[in-house]
């Protein structure tokens, strides 16, 4: 992000505080329950946005160096993703080309050859097969053609996509829709891996996202949380093709500036905003002082009333410093994320799952004042071939 794009969006934050206004959608629109009841629309969801969509599944520095490795099957599809020698960035499916068994068990970790647990067939890390168990006695077979499947995989601005299907490949830059330079601002390929985690929630996918999707109940919902760190009811409103991009105001951090009359010029962007974007289809990418968030939604177990949220954070190297240079432990991130998210985030989105499953109701309200859940549920209609949402 561009220092000129920082101080429009300091200035409708700023502006936002005084007049108490926040982004306007100019009109509520009216979500069908069933969006997030239906099986058939989950079938379609899974088909079109987790095998064929190019999706984000991590930063450059999940695979910190040469030979190094992630197995993951989050997207439904188990997948391997390496780093080689050359450290060139690849994914293939996790999958034995003898007998279907996955080569490596879900993890991470360093190899440059991966062994099947069946009949020992072994493959480099670039997925050549190099090794056929007895092959004298299997049968000769060309190892040329049955190395690990390759999928078309990207590495650009610290970021990695993977599209979970055989194809051609993709362009990163056009996938970011113009979020390329704020990736490039957020200098993600110095921001290390510290921890991941996997929640499982009885909601729509699409729920877990909407989560994330306005700060009209911070006052509220999160009085005695983010209510108290972060300006509620207001936002910034930015679209980029098909990924949305929304600025919160840190409290403490637009009042020590306003209170010492820092010019808005010298303010310190990043340390005083909480960052929030919507990747499609299903990433939700957060940016503040501490580091960045990346959290994958992911329908569970083929229920449209089961998720997954697999989140993953990266330290900010600044932050880190501070802490090594105040002798202070950096202590896990998701207690704290937690008891937000999950105690009262989630926890609301349960109730509103239940109820879309009584009947009790035909459709629920976007308002004025939520224009990133118009952008995620237009998004993902227009993805799949449906009529917009109509208006309420």
């Amino acid at each position: 992000m561009h220092f000129d794009e920082q101080q429009r969006l300091l200035k409708i934050l700023v502006n936002g505080i005084e007049e108490g206004s926040s982004a306007d959608a100019g009109c509520i629109l009216r979500a069908p329950v069933t969006d997030f009841t239906c099986t058939e629309l989950l079938a379609k969801e899974q088909a079109v946005f987790f095998k064929d969509t190019p999706l984000l599944l991590g930063l450059s520095t999940d695979l910190p160096g040469p030979n190094t490795y992630v197995a993951t099957d989050e997207t439904g599809i188990p997948l391997l993703l390496t780093r080689d020698a050359d450290n060139q960035f690849r994914a293939f499916l996790n999958v034995c080309q003898h007998r279907g068994v996955q080569v490596v068990e879900n993890g991470r970790g360093k190899k440059n050859r991966f062994s099947c647990p069946f009949h020992a067939w072994t493959y480099q890390n670039t997925g050549n097969l190099i090794v056929v168990t007895r092959e004298d006695k299997f049968g000769s077979i060309d190892k040329k053609s049955h190395g690990l499947v390759e999928l078309p995989a990207e590495e650009e601005f610290g970021m990695l996509w993977v599209r979970p299907s055989v194809g051609e490949g993709f362009n990163v830059a056009e996938r970011l829709g113009g979020l390329d330079a704020d990736m490039q601002n957020w200098q993600l390929a110095d921001h290390a891996y510290a921890e991941q985690q996997t929640i499982y929630a009885n909601i729509n996918w699409k729920l877990a996202i909407d989560t994330f999707g306005e700060n009209y109940h911070f006052n509220i919902l999160h009085k005695d949380t983010l209510g108290l760190e972060i300006y509620a009811n207001l936002q910034t409103h930015d679209t980029f093709n098909q990924n949305y991009r929304m600025v919160f105001a840190n409290k403490a951090g637009f009042k020590q500036v306003q209170e010492h009359h820092v010019p808005i010029e010298q303010w310190p962007y990043r340390w005083i905003t909480t960052n929030v974007y919507f990747l499609y289809p299903n990433v939700i990418f957060l940016v503040d002082p501490a580091g960045v968030d990346i959290l994958r939604m992911y329908p569970d177990n083929n229920s449209p009333s089961m998720s997954r949220t697999h989140h993953s954070y990266y330290m900010n190297p600044d932050f880190e410093e501070e802490a090594r240079r105040s002798n202070e432990p950096v202590e896990s991130r998701f207690p704290g994320f937690n008891k937000i998210i999950v105690d009262e985030d989630y926890l609301v989105a349960a109730s509103t799952q239940a109820n879309a499953l009584s009947g009790a109701q035909s459709h629920y309200l976007f308002g004025r004042n939520e224009p990133a859940l118009h952008h995620y549920h237009n998004t993902h209609r227009r993805g799949l071939g449906l009529p917009e949402l109509t208006k309420g």
